[in-house]
């Protein structure tokens, strides 16, 4: 027999043996399943050979009226279908029909903020004029506008969409966007978007209620907005034509923060009250592009600060990524917030994940609240400096993921917002001195875990409630990501992130993508850890059993009481207060053993045995203290 042919007989036999195992150790969804049998995924994480996935191009002209508070746009779509089917219809998304009356939403709006969502003045498919009043074209459903193709659209083809639009900004502060104040707005979910066509679900339908977030195809921008003199745009991308709207001394600042390692102040007190920033004396046109990215945002306003600096992610060229604020005057954290966001990217960068920053921009604008979109996040201000340090490392990070994963956050909310919880750790440690993320995360999780709102992770973000939504997307994962973490090592969890974020960026990965590319990469399968973890109600819960003293040597036998492993640390305090402490990672859990005995050197004057720390997460620390008779 050639060597060849042997070789891709053990490769069967391996995959075989690993799709029982997967089949065994894992639940996967029948609709999952299907992925694997068409080979679009495959058990050793890595995506398919016959994975795909579609994208389009958009052209984007918009003007907005702050005084009238209407946004009116004009958009060509150009999509690929790159699947291989083909398409009878095509889902658009129209966000702003959350704010319409009468319609499913997850909570309670000001009257003031309902409108008549968003408006199509005209679409047309390939010049084409639809008749959107004809339900045999075009159905609309919440927020969903699902349009029915006369011709099928084949498989590797593409088809042009063009959409004149308008909506109404709610004047009332809402959920990710809205107006701050009478001439400062974050525009987001504004213009017409296909929704995603996967090899899991074929289209997603899944309705924007207000909980959960987003899921989008990797796109193409080019987008021109024009907005009344005196007014600023911070965007999303790359902006093309600033020498065109800015006044010479102010395009000179802007040109050096691009090269400059210290933040430039761009856009003062002073400078606002000068008015000589812009060259225009009606409107301000601004132009940007983006690429390869999954949606797009802005913010403006014509009295903000703007702070600019840049930094080299990568030492293996010399390209440099644009960081700036855009804020308040009286948002006083926001004056070191470009720093803060500059070393949040370069930890990220070059600590965990490793991985050089990928976009060429990064905006952190004034806002309320805390939410990412590509290359911005809308923020609001924060009373200390460890809430500031938090909340720009934490909406910074989902660049990364969701939006260079591109994570399906109404299904798994938990692959982007548990490790943008868990990932900035280190960096918030050293940089907000005082504050202990890790200890935060710890409680907020150990006061609901093992409650009835405390639902396995796998469950579909779009199928569970708000207090349930928390837990499961922020708490409960970052717990379980940090606990990874602590038991393989920072080398190996760092490796195996890092492959996993070389394979599925720019793609579409889902929960079984993390767990089995892991599992290779450790060598070793981790269903003894992402069963209780992901798949299963639960909670942590350690106790001390039984203490026995034999000659020099003290057995401590640690209960598992609960059915989610975690790590396990002794501190032995002897009469004079002082302490040692033992610990392990929760992988002596992993054969299902119930029972860990800590074998140590007895300490004169032992007094008390304590299990556990602040930041292992406990329901019942009641048994963990042991005092010596």
């Amino acid at each position: 027999m050639k060597l060849s042919n042997l070789v891709c007989i053990i490769a069967v036999l391996f995959l075989s043996a690993f799709n029982s195992l997967a089949q065994e150790n894992y639940f996967i969804p029948i609709n999952i399943q299907k992925a694997y049998n068409n080979q679009t995924r495959s058990y050793d994480g890595n995506p398919g050979k016959q994975y795909w996935q579609n994208h389009a191009n958009y052209n984007i002209a918009a003007s907005f009226n702050p005084q009238s508070k209407i946004l009116t746009g004009s958009e060509t779509i150009e999509y690929f279908n790159n699947s291989p089917d083909s398409l009878s219809q095509i889902v658009i998304r129209l966000y702003q029909n959350i704010n319409k009356a009468n319609v499913k939403r997850d909570f309670i709006i000001h009257t003031e903020n309902i409108t008549d969502g968003m408006k199509i003045d005209e679409l047309s498919i390939n010049d084409s004029l639809v008749n959107l009043n004809d339900t045999k074209s075009a159905l609309e459903q919440g927020t969903n506008l699902i349009l029915f193709l006369k011709e099928k659209l084949p498989s590797k083809t593409s088809i042009n969409f063009s959409i004149d639009w308008n909506f109404t900004i709610p004047p009332k502060e809402n959920m990710r966007m809205g107006m701050f104040d009478s001439t400062t707005f974050f525009i987001a979910y504004w213009y017409p978007q296909v929704a995603v066509y996967d090899d899991i679900d074929g289209w997603d339908r899944i309705d924007y209620s207000g909980t959960v977030e987003m899921y989008n195809d990797f796109n193409n921008f080019d987008v021109t907005l024009t907005v009344p003199k005196g007014f600023h745009i911070w965007s999303t991308g790359v902006w093309h034509n600033a020498d065109e709207v800015l006044n010479q001394k102010y395009f000179n600042k802007y040109t050096q923060a691009l090269t400059s390692d210290e933040v430039i102040r761009i856009i003062t007190k002073d400078d606002l009250l000068e008015n000589k920033i812009y060259k225009s004396t009606t409107n301000n046109i601004f132009k940007f592009k983006a690429e390869k990215i999954p949606d797009f945002a802005f913010g403006l306003s014509d009295h903000y600060l703007w702070d600019a600096t840049s930094f080299n992610p990568d030492p293996n060229n010399d390209r440099r990524t644009y960081v700036c604020a855009a804020y308040n005057e009286s948002s006083m954290d926001f004056v070191d917030v470009t720093f803060y966001a500059k070393e949040s990217l370069r930890s990220f960068s070059t600590e965990l994940p490793g991985v050089p920053y990928p976009f060429p921009s990064a905006t952190v604008f004034n806002g309320s609240g805390g939410m990412e979109f590509p290359m911005i996040v809308n923020n609001g201000s924060s009373s200390t400096k460890a809430g500031t340090v938090h909340l720009t490392s934490h909406e910074l990070y989902h660049q990364y993921f969701p939006f260079y994963m591109g994570i399906n956050e109404r299904k798994y909310a938990f692959m982007d917002e548990g490790l943008a919880v868990m990932i900035p750790f280190d960096f918030q440690t050293r940089m907000a001195e005082g504050y202990d993320p890790r200890a935060r995360t710890t409680l907020a999780y150990t006061n609901q875990a093992g409650k009835e709102n405390d639902l396995p992770l796998m469950v579909p973000s779009v199928n569970t409630s708000w207090f349930s939504y928390r837990m499961s997307a922020y708490n409960r994962p970052a717990m379980a990501y940090e606990i990874l973490r602590n038991f393989l090592g920072d080398d190996l969890f760092k490796k195996a992130l890092q492959e996993y974020i070389r394979r599925w960026n720019g793609k579409h990965p889902i929960p079984n993508d993390f767990f089995f590319t892991f599992n290779e990469v450790t060598g070793e399968d981790l269903g003894w850890f992402w069963k209780p973890w992901f798949y299963e109600f639960g909670y942590p819960d350690l106790a001390i059993k039984n203490v026995e003293v034999k000659e020099n040597k003290i057995l401590i036998t640690i209960d598992k009481k609960g059915n989610l492993p975690g790590p396990v640390k002794i501190t032995l305090t002897n009469s004079n207060a002082e302490s040692s402490e033992i610990s392990f990672g929760a992988d002596v859990w992993k054969n299902g053993n119930k029972n860990f005995i800590v074998t140590t050197e007895m300490i004169n004057g032992l007094k008390f045995i304590t299990l556990g720390s602040s930041i292992i997460p406990d329901v019942d620390e009641s048994d963990n203290v042991y005092e010596m008779k």
